[in-house]
């Protein structure tokens, strides 16, 4: 029997009925598909604001640019379509296997927000006000293929391009490395301009930055989005109409 459904990649295709193809919510791509809607499902507010909230948990978040800047202005263009940012927490002490918070216990997420927060009135040009974020606490055993998803469908250009954002101060280990490119076009963060320039300097990485905008900054059909609704299927002829 064949019939159509809305498959999780977003799209509407035809699903015929048997026994290998049998849906399974519990597979890890179908978990983080879950994990994504219920993010692009929450309504974005100001990334400045986030300090003023109490909220505990680790988890996915998505920042968004709203503002007139000659490089992110055609994100602006399309607002909360595709983010300039996409980023996972961890509870504190994951990483070195000491003191490990449990994920109600972790104030990871809105630590790592804060600290995006500071770097960004940090940096010349860029004003916070025009950045908004949605965040979602969540279990850290989901939020990977989540986060790996969204990259992979809505490239965002903080992630793919202008590498660095979501990077801590140089540790011990990384002290005689070049400055990250996103540190080298948007200059101004300490930590960033205490080392080396990038390699070709800022121009050739905003050239990256504009080629990049001008395909990526409107979603793309294939993205999943949120969960299809009866009227959208039905108007994919999905659903047969009353």
């Amino acid at each position: 029997m064949q019939r159509r459904i809305a498959s999780t990649t977003g799209r509407i295709e035809v699903h015929v009925s048997n026994r290998d193809d049998i849906y399974d919510p519990l597979r890890r791509e179908n978990l983080g598909r879950s994990v994504q809607w219920a993010l692009q499902e929450t309504k974005p507010i100001p990334l400045g604001t986030v300090r003023d909230l109490s909220f505990n948990g680790c988890g996915i978040y998505a920042i968004y640019y709203v503002g007139d800047h000659d490089l992110y202005k055609p994100l602006a263009d399309h607002p909360f379509e595709v983010p300039i940012y996409v980023g996972r927490s961890t509870p504190e002490g994951s990483r070195t296997g000491s003191d490990v918070k449990s994920p109600e216990e972790s104030k990871s997420l809105r630590s790592r927000l804060m600290t995006h927060e500071n770097k960004i009135k940090r940096a010349n040009g860029l004003k916070i006000d025009d950045f908004y974020t949605r965040f979602l606490p969540a279990d850290d055993l989901f939020t990977p293929m989540a986060e790996s998803m969204m990259i992979t469908e809505l490239q965002p250009v903080w992630n793919v391009i202008l590498h660095g954002f979501g990077v801590n101060t140089p540790g011990d280990g990384r002290k005689n490395q070049t400055r990250s490119k996103w540190h080298e076009v948007h200059r101004g963060v300490p930590a960033g301009d205490a080392l080396p320039p990038h390699p070709g300097g800022p121009g050739p990485l905003r050239r990256q930055v504009i080629l990049h905008l001008a395909t990526h900054a409107v979603r793309p059909a294939h993205a999943a989005g949120v969960p299809p609704t009866a009227d959208s299927l039905e108007s994919d002829g999905a659903l047969p109409s009353e």
